[in-house]
């Protein structure tokens, strides 16, 4: 599928107009108050590492210098437009060492319900509904970094779009979803600068090979989700997901993608209890680029035991497949941590996460890190 979908995010909010006005003419529409709930978070890191950052990738938002980091800092509102249009949207503020502070757009959408069929649509800039961790943002994360198989093939700051997404929740007994999104790559303002600094060169360096490698341009992301359990107490979440795209090559780029997510409760549906969770991803890439191409996969499983009320330990392994050109070393990474969560009352809550990194990249030998999380977070659950 070659066609430009660049005027993607043109056509939505073309569509929700005119889908809002077939709604209007079908129901009472008295209620049009357009309400805003706000968020905010903040997540701010302390430690050492020995990973030397100027080689080994790292996430956009990873604690990555030894000291203080400051991770980010997300101001976001739902917004509600009558019953059957809601969306979010979010900045986040960050610190990189030696830079000044920047801020990033990471999400703005509108997103119709209830539309007849099943169907929900969604327009803007999103997170792509791409596996496990990727629509999520920093504050909801299990630990204090990304998982490795995000920042190599979906890129630092995970994979973001300007589109629309259609997505159809099916008619099972149990709960359903497949979604089809179409858009452009969001391009941050970092990764334009690398690309500047390199513009004129008649070859490029491994750094901007891997960068490139990355869907940019056509992009199709579809996924599907299943949810079922036996009881309230055993849940189960598995999905599938594909990612195509043109890459920074003028070539294709295809993603995939399947997940897995166990969760136990021992009160079922009611507050309290231990808890327990179990997930694991795995993706893989195959890269066409003026050489041939090449194919790599990852892999990352975490496990998360709430084992008294407010305190989580959580144990995380990832893997990453060696590519030689370009330079992707191999990489295995396990990382334990122990999470104290605080209920402050009013919607404000906090966490302070104690990590511990160790790597084994090929090339490289051994790398450790330690890291203190520190984490607040104001506010109702977000509009997705």
């Amino acid at each position: 599928m070659k066609k430009t979908y660049t005027n993607c995010l043109i056509a939505c909010f073309v569509i929700i107009p005119l889908s809002l006005s077939s709604l209007a003419e079908a129901q009472d529409t008295t209620n049009n108050a357009i309400r805003l709930e706000p968020t905010l978070h903040l997540r701010l890191a302390h430690g050492n590492t020995s990973l030397p950052a100027d080689e080994v990738a790292f996430g956009g938002h990873d604690p990555a210098e030894d000291n203080f980091n400051f991770q980010g800092f997300e101001i976001g509102t739902n917004i509600y437009l009558g019953d059957y249009v809601s969306g979010f949207a979010t900045v986040n503020t960050f610190k990189r060492d030696g830079e000044d502070f920047e801020s990033e757009f990471e999400e703005g959408f509108l997103k119709i319900d209830k539309l007849p069929g099943g169907f929900e649509l969604r327009g803007g800039r999103m997170l792509a509904r791409f596996g496990d961790q990727n629509a999520r943002h920093l504050h909801a994360w299990d630990f204090a970094d990304a998982n490795m198989t995000n920042v190599r093939f979906l890129g630092e700051d995970g994979f973001g779009y300007d589109g629309g997404e259609l997505t159809w929740l099916l008619p099972t007994s149990w709960q359903d979803a497949l979604s089809i999104g179409l858009g452009s790559a969001v391009t941050h303002d970092h990764e334009e600068e690398d690309h500047d600094e390199d513009e004129g060169e008649e070859e490029h360096g491994h750094d901007e090979e891997a960068e490139m490698a990355r869907p940019e341009k056509n992009i199709v992301v579809i996924r599907y989700q299943t949810q079922f359990g036996p009881n309230d107490f055993h849940r189960f979440q598995a999905g599938g997901s594909y990612l195509t795209g043109d890459n920074g090559f003028g070539m294709t780029t295809d993603i995939y993608g399947a997940d897995f997510t166990y969760t136990w409760r021992e009160n079922g549906l009611e507050p309290g209890g231990q808890q327990f969770r179990w997930r694991s991803e795995w993706l893989m890439r195959d890269v066409e680029n003026d050489e041939g191409g090449f194919d790599d996969c990852g892999f990352n499983t975490a496990l998360l035991w709430e084992f008294s009320e407010n305190w989580e330990a959580g144990l995380r392994y990832g893997y990453l497949e060696g590519v030689s050109d370009p330079e992707l070393a191999e990489r295995h990474r396990i990382s334990p941590s122990l999470t104290k969560k605080f209920d402050f009352g009013s919607d404000l809550t906090g966490l302070v996460r104690l990590q511990y990194n160790h790597d084994d990249i090929k090339g490289h030998g051994t790398e450790d890190s330690i890291w203190l999380q520190f984490g607040f977070d104001w506010g109702p659950g977000e509009v997705r």
